[in-house]
């Protein structure tokens, strides 16, 4: 009798076949977790940048700041936020740009480039904040409806 060694071709083609099924199941959900994980990332620093706009308020008699950079933010630099353009490409940014207007950001002043839009009345009582991106998140809400 000879002593039997290692795995049979059949046992490697049945071990094979099972870790293939594994990984068509597992790999779809990983990547549905990453886009979960980048919207909440993009929601966390879009909250990060409208609370140290309400402390800026808060501490300044009701006035908003007239642009939105890095002197507003503990770490001197404008949270960095990564979302979807339009295209569908992957984009990350802290960049902002900055508008006088009404106060609100709306479709039109999206420029799709990344970062945030900050829209701020001339009198600087009253101002908004978006990611300034077109794509849509995890949850098929468009980056700038948030």
């Amino acid at each position: 009798m000879r002593k039997r060694r290692g795995f049979t071709l059949v046992e490697l083609a049945i071990v094979i076949a099972i870790l293939g099924i594994l990984a068509m199941y597992a790999i779809p959900k990983y990547q549905g977790m990453v886009e979960e994980a980048r919207t909440a990332q993009a929601k966390a620093q879009l909250g990060t940048v409208r609370s140290a706009l309400a402390i800026y308020y808060a501490k300044y008699s009701g006035k908003f700041p007239s642009s939105l950079d890095g002197t507003i933010f503990a770490e001197g630099r404008v949270p960095t936020v990564e979302a979807t353009k339009a295209d569908g490409t992957i984009v990350e940014s802290n960049g902002v740009v900055n508008i006088s207007g009404n106060g609100t950001v709306d479709a039109t002043e999206i420029t799709d480039v990344g970062g945030w839009v900050y829209d701020v009345t001339a009198d600087l009582t009253q101002a908004d904040v978006r990611i300034n991106a077109k794509g849509t998140s995890s949850e098929g809400k468009y980056w700038y409806e948030y």
